[in-house]
């Protein structure tokens, strides 16, 4: 690259020189977004992923150049555009979580509640029971069944 008069300021050509280099990976990634031939073959999460990453890219390129040329992207429409693209990655987030990220059952905890659960023993008046009254109630009914057989 020529820089003319301001070849000599270090740090602006290793700035420009640093832009450029991240422009071109970004023409490169952006071309082989753009020239994928299985697009049809995707899934719809990932068409879905892929125009999000276009649709984003081409948006903050363009409010580079709004940047470079002097203007303020704040005030130039691109940060609507920008804002709504961030708005359905986002969104996009949201449903492809709910679709994947389910609730998983701890089964040894659920084992143990389940185990202890079944220790508890109520009378007919809704109390609990232990397992030594328990015990003695059975004794009672099994005298009182006795004592009444003939």
């Amino acid at each position: 690259m020529d820089f003319g008069e301001l070849r000599n300021d270090d740090k602006f050509t290793k700035t420009v020189n640093n832009f450029s280099s991240a422009l071109d990976k970004i023409e490169k990634s952006l071309s082989t977004a753009v020239d994928l031939k299985e697009f049809e073959e995707l899934s719809t999460q990932e068409k879905v992923k892929l125009d999000n990453y276009l649709a984003y890219a081409i948006n903050s390129l363009y409010w580079m150049h709004v940047k470079l040329r002097g203007d303020d992207p704040n005030e130039h429409g691109i940060k609507n555009e920008l804002s709504r693209v961030r708005q359905t990655i986002v969104r996009d987030k949201q449903i492809y979580e709910r679709n994947t990220i389910r609730p998983v059952i701890d089964k040894a905890a659920a084992g143990r509640f389940i185990k202890h659960g079944l220790h508890v023993r109520f009378d007919e008046d809704g109390e609990r029971l232990t397992e030594n009254s328990s015990n003695n109630k059975m004794n009672k009914d099994t005298v009182m069944t006795s004592s009444t057989s003939p």
